[in-house]
C-alpha cells in the first residue's frame, strides 16, 4: 500500500512526534510506501508567518491546496492524519476526505472537545469546555493562558465541529479510557460519527534484550517527560524533600518551562540528565528500581509507563486517566493520590521495600504492545475493515 501521512511538528519535540515517526518507521519496514506531508509550527515563529498564524490556525488554504495536489501526483491508497496544530489546520482533513481513499485520524489527546487539549486548568482535571462549550476555555484562556491564542483554537474547533470536517473519517483513540472519555463528549457535543472511533494503541518501540533481575538493578528512579507542571514534576521533587535522608537517587531527563525552577529546587539526590536519545533513556529505565509517571492530567497515552514496563521495570503512578489504569497495584508498579507528595513519598519507600517479577512485567506488555499486531492494526484502519 501507498500511505500518506500527515503531520505538524510542535516547536518543542513532544510525544506525537516520536509516534509520528515510530508508525511511520513501522510502516516502512513492513515494505509500504510511505508519502509524507509535515510541517512545523516553528516556521511561524518570526514575521509575517506569525502574523498569518491565527488565520491559517483556522483554516490554512495552502496546507490544503498542498495536500490535494500531493494527493493527486501520488494517489496514496490511505491517508492518515496526526496533528494539525496550529500551522496545518484542519482544513487538511476535509482535503484529504476529497480524493475518497480512507482517511484516519489518531487522537493523541483531547483538543477535539478541550483547546488546551489535556483537561486540565489550575493543576487539576477539568471537563467544562466538554460539557458546557468552548466559551468556557476562551473565559479561563486555557491556551497558554493567552486570551488571543485561546480564541483561535476554539474558533477552529468550533468552527469545524459546524461544517462536519470529522465525518466520515475513522478516528483512533488510544486507549479504552479514552475512547469512553470521547463517546461521553461527542454524545452531548458531536464532532465524529460514534461508529467510526476504535482503539489502536500506540507503538511502543524498545530493544528487547535481556530483563535486568530486580536485585541486580540500581537504587535509583527515573523521571521521564517535558518538564512542566502536568507532568507532575513539583509533586515528585517536594517527594523527595520530604524523603530527606531515605531518598534513593532520582534522575530526570526531559527539558520544558519548569527546568529552570527544578534545578534551582532539586536536593543533591537529583540528577538532571536533559534530553536524551531514545536509547540512552531506555538503558536508565533497563536499570533502575522504577519510574515515575507523576500526571496530574488524564494522559491519552502513558508512553513513558509502557515504555518502562516493556523493559520490566515497575512504574510509580497517579492513579489519573491512562497513567494510573497502566498500573496494576503489586504486580507492575504502585499507584498513588495525584499531586499529593506525601502519598508519592509513601509509595517511592513501599516500592524500595518490595520485590518485583521484571521478566513478567516485561513479558506482559510487550505482549500488549507487540510491534506485529500493532502493524496489523494499522492496515484494517487503512481498509474497510474498521468500517
Amino acid at each position: 500500500m501507498k500511505i500518506l501521512l500527515i503531520h505538524c511538528h510542535y516547536r518543542l519535540p513532544g510525544g506525537e512526534d516520536a509516534v509520528f515517526a515510530a508508525e511511520r518507521a513501522l510502516l516502512e519496514r513492513h515494505g509500504h510506501t510511505v508519502v509524507v506531508y509535515e510541517r512545523s509550527n516553528e516556521e511561524a515563529a518570526h514575521g509575517l508567518a506569525k502574523l498569518l498564524l491565527p488565520l491559517h490556525a483556522v483554516w490554512n488554504r495552502r496546507a490544503a491546496r498542498e495536500v490535494r495536489a500531493l494527493m493527486a501526483r501520488e494517489k496514496p491508497d490511505a491517508v492518515h492524519i496526526h496533528n494539525t496544530l496550529l500551522l496545518l489546520s484542519p482544513a487538511v482533513v476535509r482535503a484529504a476526505k476529497q480524493s475518497g481513499v480512507p482517511v484516519v485520524q489518531t487522537l493523541h489527546n483531547f483538543r477535539l472537545f478541550c483547546p488546551n487539549g489535556i483537561l486540565l486548568r489550575e493543576g487539576k482535571v477539568c471537563e467544562d469546555c466538554p460539557h458546557h462549550g468552548l466559551s468556557c476555555a476562551v473565559r479561563h484562556r486555557c491556551y497558554r493562558g493567552s486570551l488571543p491564542q485561546t480564541m483561535v483554537v476554539a474558533a477552529a474547533y468550533a468552527l469545524h465541529r459546524r461544517l462536519g470536517t470529522w465525518r466520515r473519517v475513522t478516528m483512533v483513540a488510544l486507549t479504552d479510557f479514552d475512547r469512553r472519555k470521547l463517546l461521553e463528549f461527542n454524545h452531548q457535543r458531536p464532532m465524529f460519527d460514534a461508529d467510526r472511533l476504535v482503539v489502536k494503541p500506540n507503538p511502543v518501540c524498545v530493544a528487547e534484550g535481556p530483563v535486568r533481575p530486580w536485585t541486580q538493578r540500581k537504587t535509583q528512579l527515573l523521571f521521564a517527560g517535558r518538564l512542566e507542571e502536568l507532568k507532575g514534576l513539583r509533586t515528585v521533587l517536594e517527594a523527595w524533600d520530604l524523603l530527606g535522608a531515605d531518598a534513593p537517587a532520582l534522575l530526570v531527563a526531559g527539558e520544558g518551562p519548569l527546568g529552570d525552577w527544578a534545578r534551582e529546587h532539586a536536593g543533591a539526590q537529583v540528577t538532571f540528565l536533559g534530553q536524551l536519545p531514545p536509547a540512552e533513556l531506555h538503558r536508565c529505565m533497563a536499570e533502575s528500581k522504577g519510574v515515575l509517571a507523576a500526571s496530574l492530567c488524564y494522559e491519552s497515552f502513558a508512553l513513558v509507563p509502557a515504555e518502562a514496563h516493556c523493559l520490566g521495570t515497575p512504574v510509580v503512578a497517579s492513579d489519573l486517566g491512562n497513567v494510573g489504569a497502566s498500573v496494576r497495584p503489586g504486580i507492575d508498579g504502585l499507584r498513588f493520590a495525584p499531586g499529593d507528595a506525601r502519598a508519592l513519598a509513601g509509595a517511592v519507600r513501599a516500592l524500595l521495600a518490595g520485590t518485583f517479577d521484571c521478566g513478567a512485567i516485561a513479558a506482559a506488555a510487550r505482549r500488549t504492545y507487540n510491534e506485529e499486531e500493532n502493524y496489523r492494526a494499522l492496515l484494517r484502519l487503512y481498509t474497510k475493515e474498521e468500517r
